[in-house]
């Protein structure tokens, strides 16, 4: 039987994931916070390690970080209501096993640690997961999302962060392939690298000649540093696929001799495509000898029609971003204006988005994004309602319980964050979700 120890400070948490896990046959430990769970991991050898990430004392980070000094081969799984980009990456690197954000889904929890056991069964380990839990900002707001597809994208930049393996990223245009490009960089150990950005289609030997002399200065200027034997820039190859016959086979020529031969030269090459390079190889206009030297992670980003669910904190990230360029203080948006952005297929993906929020925000007159802002070639917007309406209006009550009910689910019942958002005390919320009979 399997031994797993839960260390959560919420007792709900507890009760719920000890329940799920008991029903499937697993011996569980329990403990309220990180020390102590440190303790019953050390009398009992569990063979997982469940923690949550946001705790009084210690936080998941550091229980995974004391977790790793003595026994570098548990998994553990964080748990955390307050999931991002940079949590994600920060969890893996610092050696999560996988990363689950509340409210906790039964079917995902059980499928996590069914892995988490293959994992220790086949004596699976991520090489070079060990880093510093103290991450730059830069992590943060590069790119968002929370679809399944952007969750496992950060999962695997989490993973290869630390190395210079090549990656290639593929996706539509405007998806935000150097954007990830630039996050994979900032995640890495030398953040202060030099980053440099190549356009493949007009790229000609002299820029790649000071490209790598650019990354050779820079190894050779940290060579008294504590990132002597790892230091690394980035180059970025945009729209490889558009790489000149003459110019593969140089870059062919710099990545056997430059870098290969070069033990203080670490940079890393990601390579962004709008096509499957596999396609210009069928084709006979890209060598796959230098597919194969530039590959050896490959991350597609879907378009924003695949992952609608991405587009409201989108739409946040991007106030937040877009706001203080045209001296604007625009941070709440209208519901329906999600649903209208939400409506629609993206055929620019976050770039045309970027576009229309701009527009949005510099057309608004207060702190919210309106619908009646919200302008996009070709959509047809909906008529306004004159005539009555054929259903019985919805009573002043029946709005304010499923308006208490929206709020509470999309801070996952954070009843004090809720509170705030309506506008009242947390006494006043309670009463009103015991008058409605709203439930979790």
């Amino acid at each position: 039987m399997q031994k797993i120890l839960i260390i959560d400070d919420d007792p709900v948490v507890i009760r719920l994931t000890e329940g799920i896990l008991k029903k499937k046959g697993f011996e569980v430990f329990t403990a309220k916070e990180g020390s102590a769970g440190l303790d019953i991991l050390q009398r009992q050898k569990p063979d997982i390690v469940i923690s949550d990430y946001q705790m009084p004392g210690m936080s998941g980070i550091d229980v995974l970080n004391k977790i790793r000094e003595f026994d570098d081969k548990i998994p553990v799984i964080i748990l955390t209501a307050y999931g991002d980009a940079s949590l994600t990456i920060r969890s893996m690197k610092t050696g999560a096993f996988d990363f689950i954000e509340k409210p906790i889904n039964p079917r995902e929890l059980l499928e996590t640690v069914n892995n988490a056991i293959r994992s220790v069964a086949a004596e699976y380990q991520d090489p070079d997961d060990k880093a510093d839990a103290d991450t730059s900002k830069r992590d943060k707001n590069l790119m968002v999302g929370r679809s399944p597809a952007m969750r496992e994208i950060f999962k695997n930049v989490g993973r290869f962060a630390q190395t210079n393996v090549g990656v290639i990223i593929s996706g539509e245009t405007g998806t935000g392939k150097e954007r990830l490009a630039r996050l994979i960089h900032h995640s890495g150990n030398d953040q202060d690298a030099p980053v440099i950005h190549l356009n493949c289609n007009n790229l000609n030997e002299s820029q790649l000649e000071k490209a790598f002399r650019d990354m050779k200065a820079h190894a050779e200027a940290s060579k008294s540093t504590e990132f002597a034997k790892k230091s690394h820039g980035s180059i970025i190859l945009d729209e490889l696929g558009m790489l000149s016959y003459q110019m593969q086979m140089k870059l062919i020529e710099y990545l056997e001799h430059q870098l290969f031969k070069n033990s203080n030269m670490h940079p890393r090459i990601i390579s962004l495509t709008t096509r499957d390079i596999n396609e210009f190889i069928n084709e006979g206009k890209f060598l796959k000898e230098l597919y194969y030297k530039l590959k050896v992670f490959a991350l597609h980003i879907p378009p924003l029609r695949e992952r609608r669910e991405d587009i409201p904190e989108l739409v946040r990230h991007l106030m937040q971003e877009l706001s203080p360029q045209v001296n604007k203080q625009v941070s709440q948006v209208e519901n329906k204006a999600l649903k209208i952005l939400q409506s629609y297929t993206w055929p620019g993906n976050v770039q045309e988005l970027k576009n229309v929020v701009m527009q949005a925000i510099l057309l608004s007159h207060g702190d919210i994004l309106e619908a009646k802002n919200i302008h996009i070639e070709g959509m047809v917007a909906e008529p306004e309602q004159t005539d009555a309406p054929e259903e019985m209006p919805e009573s002043l009550a029946d709005v304010e319980r499923v308006h208490i009910a929206r709020v509470l689910a999309y801070v996952k019942w954070n009843k004090q964050k809720a509170a705030s958002v309506l506008g009242i005390t947390r006494p006043t919320l309670n009463a009103k979700i015991e008058k409605y009979g709203l439930t979790r």
